[in-house]
């Protein structure tokens, strides 16, 4: 097995961190103003900069790492569903099916994506949603601690500017759509019929649905969550698989 695209998405998790790392700073620093202590200007001047590298992170981080990241991937997603060279990063059994180069291996193979993306994605959800409530608990005690307006403004922004929440909110939003673009894969599979003539254009539309949903949301998956659940999930997909197989012949 080989993927050099994965290479793309190390840099992508490494600015991840980076940026976590600036916000959990900032967060105790912001926190840190609402006692009274020296050098309380230098703090907030601290708290700003760290702010404004965060948002600079992360937004560079979206716009280009995770695009060039994304747009290899979908190379490799054609390069072996049609067997077709159109990228020079090397992939070789990245995806786990025997299918023979056609639209319904590139139906397969993104059933795959979507398959891990979404278990994925549902534990972030739960790690993402306990920080969420945790923030919101400190904020609610701050605003009735605090009696410095100047103060409380610092840390809204700081916790606000970092989109936090509404990033939580995009992510709740992405499970929700990989569910409903999951399940088109499973009826396309498991209820159409391969002699069916809108097989085919039906795998399109859910191969596109899922590769602009990810263009839209650009939310990076945690590779720490998918490789310790790698071998569960992938017992759980060979299954599937077995089972399409066996539809597949019935239906021949």
């Amino acid at each position: 097995r080989k993927d050099e695209v994965s290479d793309l998405y190390n840099i992508i998790n490494k600015l991840n961190n980076i940026g976590n790392i600036l916000f959990l700073i900032n967060i105790i620093l912001t926190l840190a103003l609402s006692l009274n202590f020296n050098y309380r200007n230098n703090a907030i001047i601290a708290s700003i900069i760290l702010t404004i590298s965060y948002i600079v992170i992360i937004n560079i981080n979206e716009m280009y790492f995770n695009n060039r990241a994304e747009n290899e991937r979908r190379k490799s997603l054609l390069k072996e569903s049609f067997d077709a060279p159109i990228t020079l990063k090397e992939t070789n059994k990245y995806y786990n099916n025997k299918e023979l180069p056609s639209v319904e291996k590139l139906g397969l193979n993104s059933y795959e994506s979507v398959f891990f993306t979404k278990n994925v994605v549902d534990k972030m959800i739960v790690k993402d949603l306990i920080r969420m409530i945790i923030l919101i608990i400190v904020y609610i005690i701050l605003m009735i601690k605090i009696e410095n307006l100047d103060i409380l403004l610092v840390i809204t922004q700081t916790l606000f500017s970092s989109e936090f929440i509404f990033y939580f909110v995009k992510l709740i939003y992405y499970k929700f759509q990989l569910e409903k673009i999951y399940n088109e894969f499973h009826n396309i599979f498991f209820i159409t019929k391969k002699d069916d003539k809108n097989r085919n254009a039906l795998i399109i539309n859910s191969v596109m649905e899922y590769e602009c949903l990810k263009s839209y949301c650009e939310i990076s998956t945690s590779s720490k969550i998918f490789f310790d659940n790698n071998d569960k999930w992938s017992i759980e997909w060979n299954s599937i698989l077995k089972k399409i197989k066996k539809d597949g012949k019935k239906n021949g």
